[in-house]
């Protein structure tokens, strides 16, 4: 699910794409999204900006005056409008040519140009939402990237809350307080701080809630303690810094931004680590973790089975960029056989398959190559020939004599 940093990134994306750029038209919504609504903005022409805040991203459609509706100075000005984002397990921005339109693009904005481009809104799982004329969703707390002294207060005021009696992994999740925070930060930021994922919330953030409270009873109110390393708070705002950063995620990549994909996978300590355990949180997520659970784990805890592809990926991008003996593959060859006259041996099959064990390499660099086919030549088996079984002579069958009983006959009659 895209997080607070590929929600910063893709308001990135539409700035910059959208940069000296006019729209036109009204902007025109896929057939299949029947969940979210059309988008009723009559402004000829307008320009786009966008702006995030944690897990959500506001885009503003600002229209144009032209010469003729000021000189008329009739009828209402059409206003800017707002359309919240929220994008669910999949949602991000493509900017692409009319022909280039992705399939799963659900929201589509038309530039002025001849032949215009399209900025769309792709969704692929369709759990995207978005709202027209609506702000930011006033049960989120302020962005961990954004508003870290809004973020850090916010989370520290409001100690009493019951919320913060569940483990810390399900906290984290908590858009109320942790806006921005999704399942791999929260894997890496206690990871990194050693904390078990299945203690209770209020244990670990009620110190610094306490330390904050004396320094400013010590008339040091908003100085900054230093330690040795940075608190949970603290590294819930570094390492989405960190991400941002490094320009692309799982998430959010494309075929142009392969090597800022390959560098957040190796930015990853923890997170679909194969080396790591996984256990399925109370409220049905997966949190990876080194180490004891917690005592607030579930009882009777489920490991879930994680995607394959994305481990291997990960570790692929974890080691060294040298050659290694990789994945040992078989290779069929095809084998002829002939006999020192050249011809086909008789006693041998035409073609023989055999495996031949070929070690491809693992490196970025190196590409496995296509199946080679080779014929050797292999001496033809010294095999008796089968002699044929001569058939024994039939002999004749000798009839039966029949018994005769023509004298026993007369000698009965005679008696």
């Amino acid at each position: 699910m895209p997080e607070g940093p590929e929600l910063h990134l893709a308001a990135r994306f539409v700035n910059a794409v959208c940069a000296g750029r006019v729209f036109s038209g009204r902007p025109v919504k896929s057939e299949v999204n029947w969940k979210n609504p059309e988008v009723p903005f009559e402004a000829k022409t307008y320009t786009i900006s966008a702006a995030s805040r944690g897990k959500e991203v506001q885009m503003s459609l600002n229209p144009i005056e032209d010469d003729k509706s000021k000189k008329r100075g009739a009828g209402k000005a059409i206003e800017a409008l707002k359309i919240v984002f929220r994008f669910g397990m999949s949602g991000m921005f493509r900017f692409t040519s009319v022909s280039e339109v992705p399939k799963h693009a659900h929201l589509m904005f038309y530039t002025a140009d001849k032949p215009p481009m399209v900025l769309s809104f792709v969704d692929v799982r369709r759990f995207g939402r978005w709202e027209v004329g609506g702000g930011w969703q006033k049960d989120r707390g302020p962005c961990i990237i954004l508003e870290y002294d809004e973020f850090r207060a916010h989370v520290l005021s409001n100690m009493s809350d019951a919320a913060f009696n569940r483990p810390i992994c399900e906290v984290l999740l908590n858009q109320k307080f942790f806006n921005g925070v999704g399942n791999y930060l929260r894997a890496e930021v206690l990871y990194r701080l050693g904390i078990p994922p299945f203690v209770s919330a209020r244990s670990v953030l009620e110190p610094l809630a306490k330390a904050e409270e004396l320094v400013a009873q010590n008339g040091m109110k908003g100085v900054k303690v230093k330690t040795e390393q940075p608190d949970l708070l603290e590294l819930c705002n570094k390492l989405a810094t960190e991400v941002v950063s490094l320009g692309a995620t799982t998430y959010n990549h494309t075929p142009d931004s392969e090597s800022s994909h390959d560098a957040f996978l190796r930015w990853l300590q923890c997170y679909y680590n194969p080396d790591m355990k996984t256990l399925v949180d109370h409220n049905g997520r997966t949190i990876w973790f080194k180490g004891e659970a917690g005592p607030l784990a579930p009882k009777g805890g489920k490991s879930r089975g994680t995607n394959k592809k994305m481990e291997a990926a990960v570790q692929k991008r974890k080691s060294p960029q040298t050659d290694q003996a990789g994945p040992v593959k078989k290779v069929k060859e095809e084998v002829k056989t002939e006999d020192s006259k050249g011809s086909k041996s008789k006693n041998t099959p035409k073609r023989i398959t055999r495996a031949k064990t070929v070690v491809t390499s693992t490196s970025d660099s190196a590409k496995v190559g296509r199946t080679r086919r080779k014929a050797i030549p292999v001496p033809a088996k010294s095999t008796p020939a089968r002699t044929k079984r001569t058939p024994k002579a039939k002999t004749p069958r000798q009839p039966v004599p029949k018994k005769t009983t023509k004298g026993r006959g007369r000698q009965k009659c005679r008696q």
